[in-house]
């Protein structure tokens, strides 16, 4: 009887162990939310300015058939809430926050009507580096982000940069460093959530939900190496229910975007 009890007591002890193994293994392997390369710390300590490039904050109304309609005067007050949020964050960091000198934002504009339909559109610089930032995104999305695509060498040492020429989007800006953003929210009509209540009340008798789906603000944010190009911080977030028209729901988004970047 006394072998018996301490042979279970062993195995317990062992499987238990075993357990605990896998469960550190487990969260060894779960990245942090952000991105960025080993030497982050110390090519952060070497900042002293930062500016906050013009973001792209969108605003939709969603009908209850699906479609999209950027409200501006809605992105427009997304847009300062957004930027008050980076300042205070940068400030709270330690740094110095630098106003944007640039004359308007370096985003392309290739909607028709604007000039001549059929004429070639002429893309300065910071907008050419603006769109270079748009396709950066993507791949580190898609590489380091997605499990089904993810490049280990990129996951391990990431190496993502816009390149020296990408200063251009500083337009005169004096900084070190630059934020870029791009965010979008889907704020549902009077229609559409009358939908969701009723699918919600149905979920109670059939224990199903078959309204229309909320969608959840997005936000991608990087912060960049004036000099080099070179990308050292991006994270993405998403927040269910969120309205970036909010102050305080903005800044929750900005801070959840921009959290880790004083490690």
């Amino acid at each position: 009887m006394p072998i018996r009890f301490r042979t279970r007591r062993i195995r317990g002890l062992v499987l238990g162990a075993v357990l605990v193994s896998l469960l550190a293994a487990g969260c060894a392997a779960v990245p942090p939310p952000y991105r960025g390369p080993a030497n982050y710390s110390l090519r952060f300590a070497d900042i002293d300015r930062i500016t906050l490039i013009p973001p792209l904050v969108s605003v939709y109304s969603m009908s209850s058939g699906d479609i999209e309609q950027e409200v501006q005067d809605w992105s427009d007050a997304a847009n300062e809430h957004a930027q008050t949020a980076v300042r205070e964050i940068v400030e709270r960091a330690g740094k110095t926050f630098v106003p944007y000198a640039g004359s308007h934002p370096p985003r392309p504009d290739f909607r028709l009507g604007v000039e001549n339909p059929n004429a070639k559109p002429r893309v300065s610089e910071g907008e050419q580096a603006w769109l270079l930032w748009e396709s950066a995104k993507e791949a580190i999305l898609r590489h380091t982000y997605d499990m089904t695509q993810t490049f280990p060498a990129q996951m391990k040492n990431f190496d993502y940069t816009l390149g020296p020429g990408s200063r251009a989007l500083l337009d005169g800006t004096r900084a070190d460093a630059y934020v870029l953003m791009i965010a979008t929210d889907y704020v549902p009509t009077g229609e559409r959530q009358a939908l969701v209540a009723v699918g919600a009340a149905a979920t109670l008798m059939t224990g199903s939900y078959g309204g229309p789906g909320a969608t959840p603000a997005e936000l991608f944010v990087a912060l960049v190496e004036a000099r080099t190009g070179d990308i050292l911080f991006f994270n993405k977030v998403s927040m269910p229910l969120a309205d970036l028209r909010d102050p305080a729901g903005n800044k929750a988004l900005v801070g959840m975007a921009l959290k880790g970047i004083e490690r």
